[in-house]
């Protein structure tokens, strides 16, 4: 898979998801589209078993902060359609299990890719990173979209930034093939 970045190594994130409400995890890799296709194939009512729960859950839940997080737009980055991006948080959100990614730094997953625009999680640390959601990624793609957007006749309609977490990862959103 081409690398949104130089100096980034792009890997398959995987994913620790349910099928059901009472399975066990399962370990699946791909985009979030991709993951969402596999566990529909599994059981077709998991969009009503999960999705919906949990964006009630994430409501509640307390965001990760990026209030004073280092980013920058645009420039090395093609512009994503920020309409899909925004559909790619929304998924992100509705996702429950936990995201894991092999030791960085410089290690990507592409998370989210629809209408040739992405959403990427990148690893800066030694060691495997395990975050608390996938609403943490989220929450990082939210905050270049707030930050980083291109408006055509006054209407902003796209985003591509990356944005950087105290803790050792960052986000990246630019348009993509896919």
């Amino acid at each position: 898979m081409p690398s949104p970045l130089d100096g980034y190594t792009i890997t398959q994130p995987e994913w620790e998801v349910r099928a059901f409400p009472d399975g066990e995890y399962l370990k699946l890799k791909g985009t979030i589209q991709e993951v969402r296709r596999e566990l529909l194939k599994i059981n077709p009512n998991w969009d009503n078993d999960f999705v919906s729960k949990q964006k009630r859950n994430n409501e509640l839940e307390k965001r990760t902060d990026f209030s004073n997080s280092n980013f920058n737009c645009f420039g090395r980055w093609g512009g994503a359609q920020m309409e899909v991006i925004e559909d790619g948080i929304e998924y992100l959100r509705g996702v429950d299990g936990r995201p894991n990614m092999g030791p960085g730094p410089g290690n990507c997953g592409r998370v989210s890719c629809s209408y040739n625009s992405g959403i990427y999680w990148c690893n800066d640390a030694d060691e495997t990173k395990t975050l608390n959601s996938f609403g943490s990624i989220a929450d990082g793609a939210q905050k270049v979209v707030d930050e980083c957007q291109r408006h055509i006749l006054d209407n902003p309609t796209q985003s591509s930034g990356q944005v950087f977490h105290y803790t050792d990862w960052n986000v990246i959103v630019t348009s993509d093939v896919c």
